[in-house]
């Protein structure tokens, strides 16, 4: 009955070691998940940023250029500007085209580190007897 015991409590700090070295794996697991969701919104924060400030600028170009093409007194001068316009609009609507296609990219990106995660979490453990000890006290 003795060694059954013994063997019960051998069982028991295996049991709990294995736990607390699942946990400290999951707990780091989770810190870089963390700081990978981190470094993945700052990058899209700066790319959508960046889009939208290129294409506020643009459209105070519009705004000028409208205005000139206006007060253009000739013809000429009136289709020169109105041609500058098209090439500005066609221009912001290329950047509005990618800062879409950036967005989708980023929640691509994202699911993608979310599926990858999940793997991780789909963790199989197993335990194999390398060898056994028996002694006797004489």
């Amino acid at each position: 009955m003795h060694v059954d015991a013994d063997s019960r409590v051998l069982n028991e700090d295996a049991h709990a070691r294995q736990c607390a070295l699942l946990q400290t794996i999951n707990q780091r697991n989770l810190g870089y998940f963390e700081q990978e969701l981190l470094k993945l919104d700052a990058w899209a924060d700066d790319l959508k940023l960046g889009l939208e400030q290129e294409i506020k600028s643009i459209d105070v170009e519009i705004k000028d250029v409208r205005r000139l093409a206006a007060t253009s007194p000739t013809v000429e001068g009136k289709l020169s500007w109105q041609k500058k316009q098209r090439e500005l609009e066609a221009r912001r609507g290329k950047l509005r085209r990618d800062l879409f296609a950036r967005q989708d990219e980023v929640e691509a990106q994202h699911n993608d580190l979310i599926t990858q995660f999940e793997g991780q979490l789909q963790q199989q453990v197993e335990e194999h007897t390398l060898f056994t000890f028996e002694w006797e006290l004489k």
